[in-house]
Protein backbone atom coordinates (compact mmCIF):
# COMPACT_ATOMS: atom_id res chain seq x y z
CA UNK A 1 0.00 0.00 0.00
CA UNK A 2 1.17 3.39 -0.43
CA UNK A 3 0.63 6.01 1.99
CA UNK A 4 0.73 9.69 1.73
CA UNK A 5 0.99 11.83 4.53
CA UNK A 6 -0.15 15.64 4.24
CA UNK A 7 1.86 18.17 6.87
CA UNK A 8 -0.60 21.42 7.50
CA UNK A 9 0.44 24.43 9.29
CA UNK A 10 -1.35 26.23 11.96
CA UNK A 11 -3.21 28.31 9.17
CA UNK A 12 -4.48 25.21 7.10
CA UNK A 13 -1.63 25.37 4.75
CA UNK A 14 0.03 22.42 3.11
CA UNK A 15 4.20 22.51 3.75
CA UNK A 16 5.02 18.99 3.77
CA UNK A 17 4.30 16.20 2.22
CA UNK A 18 5.64 12.49 1.79
CA UNK A 19 4.94 9.03 0.55
CA UNK A 20 6.48 5.37 0.86
CA UNK A 21 5.59 2.28 0.07
CA UNK A 22 4.07 0.40 -3.34
CA UNK A 23 0.57 -0.17 -4.01
CA UNK A 24 1.41 -4.09 -5.52
CA UNK A 25 -1.36 -3.56 -8.29
CA UNK A 26 0.37 -4.90 -10.40
CA UNK A 27 4.03 -6.25 -11.22
CA UNK A 28 6.93 -3.84 -10.83
CA UNK A 29 7.02 -1.09 -13.78
CA UNK A 30 3.49 -2.18 -14.83
CA UNK A 31 1.97 -0.86 -11.69
CA UNK A 32 -0.70 1.92 -13.13
CA UNK A 33 -1.40 3.33 -9.08
CA UNK A 34 2.17 3.36 -8.26
CA UNK A 35 2.82 5.67 -11.64
CA UNK A 36 -0.35 7.96 -11.24
CA UNK A 37 0.82 8.69 -7.88
CA UNK A 38 4.20 9.25 -8.43
CA UNK A 39 3.28 11.64 -11.12
CA UNK A 40 0.86 13.36 -9.43
CA UNK A 41 3.38 13.89 -6.87
CA UNK A 42 6.37 14.61 -8.95
CA UNK A 43 4.50 17.54 -10.97
CA UNK A 44 3.59 19.10 -7.61
CA UNK A 45 7.39 19.51 -7.04
CA UNK A 46 8.16 20.26 -10.54
CA UNK A 47 5.90 22.90 -10.57
CA UNK A 48 7.40 24.39 -6.92
CA UNK A 49 10.79 24.15 -8.58
CA UNK A 50 10.47 25.10 -11.93
CA UNK A 51 7.48 27.06 -12.25
CA UNK A 52 7.63 28.84 -9.35
CA UNK A 53 11.37 28.54 -9.12
CA UNK A 54 11.07 27.74 -5.38
CA UNK A 55 13.58 25.70 -3.48
CA UNK A 56 11.77 22.78 -1.77
CA UNK A 57 13.82 20.19 0.47
CA UNK A 58 13.31 17.04 -1.65
CA UNK A 59 14.04 13.95 -0.98
CA UNK A 60 13.59 10.36 -3.30
CA UNK A 61 14.08 6.78 -3.19
CA UNK A 62 12.61 4.00 -4.10
CA UNK A 63 9.05 3.84 -3.49
CA UNK A 64 9.96 7.31 -0.96
CA UNK A 65 9.23 10.70 -1.91
CA UNK A 66 9.71 13.61 1.19
CA UNK A 67 9.36 17.12 0.00
CA UNK A 68 8.85 20.32 2.54
CA UNK A 69 8.55 24.16 2.24
CA UNK A 70 9.76 26.43 4.42
CA UNK A 71 6.06 27.80 6.10
CA UNK A 72 6.47 31.30 5.13
CA UNK A 73 6.06 30.08 1.13
CA UNK A 74 3.69 27.60 1.89
CA UNK A 75 1.30 31.09 2.60
CA UNK A 76 1.54 32.20 -1.61
CA UNK A 77 -1.75 31.67 -3.84
CA UNK A 78 0.37 29.88 -6.04
CA UNK A 79 2.06 27.16 -3.63
CA UNK A 80 -1.46 26.78 -2.78
CA UNK A 81 -3.10 26.10 -5.84
CA UNK A 82 -0.54 24.35 -6.70
CA UNK A 83 -0.52 21.67 -3.66
CA UNK A 84 -4.01 21.69 -3.05
CA UNK A 85 -4.41 20.25 -6.59
CA UNK A 86 -2.31 17.66 -6.01
CA UNK A 87 -4.15 16.66 -2.64
CA UNK A 88 -7.65 16.48 -4.98
CA UNK A 89 -5.46 14.57 -7.60
CA UNK A 90 -4.02 12.29 -4.87
CA UNK A 91 -7.48 11.86 -3.26
CA UNK A 92 -9.44 11.36 -6.53
CA UNK A 93 -7.30 8.32 -7.16
CA UNK A 94 -7.43 6.98 -4.26
CA UNK A 95 -10.73 6.84 -4.12
CA UNK A 96 -10.96 4.74 -7.37
CA UNK A 97 -8.21 2.90 -5.66
CA UNK A 98 -9.13 3.07 -1.93
CA UNK A 99 -7.22 -0.43 -1.22
CA UNK A 100 -4.23 0.32 -2.59
CA UNK A 101 -3.58 4.32 -1.11
CA UNK A 102 -3.91 5.76 2.24
CA UNK A 103 -3.80 9.66 2.64
CA UNK A 104 -3.04 11.13 5.70
CA UNK A 105 -3.70 14.93 6.44
CA UNK A 106 -1.26 15.62 10.10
Amino acid sequence: MITVKIERNKDNNIIAFWAQGHAEYAPYGEDIICAAISAILQTAVFGLQEYLELKPDVSTDDGWLNCRLQSKLACDQEVKAILETMLVGLKETAKAYSDYIKIEEV
